[in-house]
């Protein structure tokens, strides 16, 4: 049985391992980004030295000397500019990629218990748009880690050789930005938790209505779930305009206090040229520092936002990768022998199921299924029919008592290994785009066509598959939309088949099923496969063959038998028959 690569996920979300992983280009970027910022720093200082010396004194050749060293500044900064951009987006991108990889690994490692605590949409969200929110803050990161800094302390030391008093004017104006920061920056974060949540609901809605437009037609829900929609778009839309509002009045708040500090130092700029203390260049160059200080200072503020974002989103991703699998295979797992006689043999061993600490859905279960019998599985909707079944391949662990296969505990297997000796076909039929070959080549990658037309005739699959052009290359649309109910379910069933499984799992797959095709599918599985069958069906005729049926009540194990001494004995086994047999006479 050939075998796919094991996924390992990581032990835990670690942001900057990603970011380690591109060490010379983490390297590189802030360094090119600090040379910008540095050419950027000296262009003021020679600016004012053409200024004060050559226009002063006409002296063109210090001027064209001057507005050379400019010129050099200024390509040399773009040079690093656009270097350090380049670098940025490489290290971004990979890591945005690097984390969805392993986000989505990660998930993969679950077990139905981990699944049932997170919606479909909150994943789909955490995988695709907080990654990117973390992909993008690392861009903006990389590229301001040392510009910013640079800018900041550079522009204030050459002002602070330019004139020390008017540089007292930015020690009186940081104090201020820092204040106005930091009380936005409070406010907004609760603003973007909040946020999350309310897209997470949107996002369900939407995916719900998709995935159930035929309903939604059907019962002509189509207003109330407009209404529905409308109200959680509208309450995320509340929330993104008070976030909106925060982060853009942040910007004008700290423009104003800074043109403010720009007025103040023209105004004693201009007293201290008229008394010669400082000439023209060089107020110009304090000018243009403080221009450069506070734009720093304005992005500055923007990196917090995005920081604060990128907290959240970090807090997110944590929530998925901490969520360890609860259902792992042992350190060393024991081998499953293809000549052992027991192959195939299932044992319950006083086993009790409950979900996450809830009530108990299996009571007291204690049966022994022998290789190649086939038991049917009955009861009404919630009883605990599938909790059954799913103990065997350990989709979920028993609560207490002992699920046996091939007279070993299933815990002591690899997953991997006992999963591929069970074909397991779920209650909900489901295709995925491809095409009919690829779909069913999953429990077996190299299955021959001789296989695969084997399982589609076992799954009265074969009839209307056979009809197509394209025969096993026919397309199958998202979802297996393409299909009729019927046809998934058999088409699902032949999937399982594949391979031949030693123990065949069929989770009410044949609902959709005349009698007359559930009565051949089940034939052909008794007579061309020899392996033990387990059939959970709300049927009584599609089980009336089986060795042994299980009558399942609210958790509880009812009895245990024959069709014939079912019958004879068991009253909501008599019930169930009785009234389907009516309904099938009428």
């Amino acid at each position: 049985m050939a075998k796919v690569k094991k996924q390992k996920s990581p032990s835990s979300f670690n942001y900057f391992s990603y970011m380690w992983r591109y060490k010379l280009l983490a390297f590189l970027t802030p360094l090119c980004k600090g040379l910008e910022a540095i050419a950027e720093i000296f262009s003021p200082y020679y600016m004012a030295k053409l200024i004060d010396v050559g226009i002063a004194n006409h002296d063109n050749k210090y001027i064209i000397k001057m507005g050379v060293i400019i010129l050099a500044f200024t390509i040399s900064s773009m040079v690093f500019a656009v270097l350090g951009q380049k670098f940025a987006a490489v290290i971004s991108e990979s890591m945005g990629r690097d984390m969805r990889d392993d986000v989505f690994k990660h998930i993969n490692t679950y077990s139905y218990n981990e699944l049932d605590k997170f919606s479909t949409t909150t994943i789909l969200n955490r995988t695709i748009n907080d990654v990117y929110r973390l992909q993008e803050g690392s861009s903006q990161i990389l590229r301001n880690v040392i510009r910013i800094p640079f800018l900041i302390v550079g522009s204030l030391v050459m002002a602070m050789m330019v004139d020390l008093k008017l540089s007292l004017i930015f020690v009186v104006v940081s104090p201020i930005l820092l204040m106005i920061v930091f009380l936005i920056m409070k406010k907004l974060q609760p603003l973007i938790t909040e946020g999350k949540q309310r897209l997470d609901k949107t996002t369900q809605i939407t995916q719900e209505n998709l995935s159930g437009v035929r309903v939604v037609r059907a019962f002509n829900k189509q207003n109330f779930e407009e209404e529905r929609f409308v109200d959680a778009n509208t309450s995320l839309l509340q929330n993104d305009l008070k976030q909106g509002y925060l982060s853009a009045i942040m910007q004008p708040l700290i423009y104003l206090v800074v043109n403010l500090a720009v007025v103040a130092v023209i105004y004693f700029g201009g007293f201290q040229i008229n008394i010669g203390g400082v000439t023209q260049g060089n107020l110009l160059a304090f000018i243009n520092y403080f221009a450069k200080i506070s734009g720093a200072l304005v992005f500055f503020a923007r990196i917090i936002t995005i920081i604060t974002r990128m907290k959240i989103s970090k807090n997110r991703i944590n929530e998925l990768m901490d969520t360890k699998n609860s259902i792992t295979s042992p350190e060393k797992p024991i081998k499953i022998k293809k000549d052992d006689p027991n192959l195939g043999k299932v044992e319950f061993k006083d086993v009790n199921f409950s979900y996450s600490n809830m009530k108990n859905i299996v009571n007291d279960l204690s049966i022994v299924v022998n290789p190649g019998d086939t038991i049917g599985i009955i009861g009404g909707t919630g009883s605990g029919k599938s909790s059954i079944v799913n103990l065997i391949p350990r989709l979920y662990d028993t609560t207490t008592g002992t699920v046996l296969v091939n007279g070993k505990d299933v815990k002591k297997y690899d997953l991997e290994d006992l999963r591929s000796y069970i074909g397991i076909v779920p209650q909900n039929p489901t295709l995925f785009t491809g095409t009919i070959r690829e779909n069913l080549c999953w429990r077996k990658p190299n299955a021959t066509d001789e296989e695969i037309v084997r399982a589609l005739k076992i799954s009265q699959a074969y009839d209307f598959v056979r009809e197509y052009p394209d025969f096993l290359n026919h397309k199958v649309q998202r979802g297996g939309s393409n299909f009729s109910g019927g046809q998934k379910q058999r088409l699902t069933i032949a999937r399982a088949l594949v391979g031949d499984p030693k123990i065949i799992i069929l989770d009410d797959s044949t609902s959709a099923l005349d009698f007359a095709t559930d009565a051949k599918l089940r034939k052909a599985i008794k007579t061309t496969l020899s392996a033990t069958t387990f059939i959970v069906s709300q049927r009584t005729n599609s089980l009336k063959d089986a060795d042994k049926i299980i009558v399942v009540d609210a958790g509880n194990i009812v009895d245990i038998g024959t069709h014939q001494e079912l019958l004879e004995r068991c009253s909501l086994y008599k019930e169930i028959h009785d009234s389907q047999n009516k309904k099938e006479d009428r």
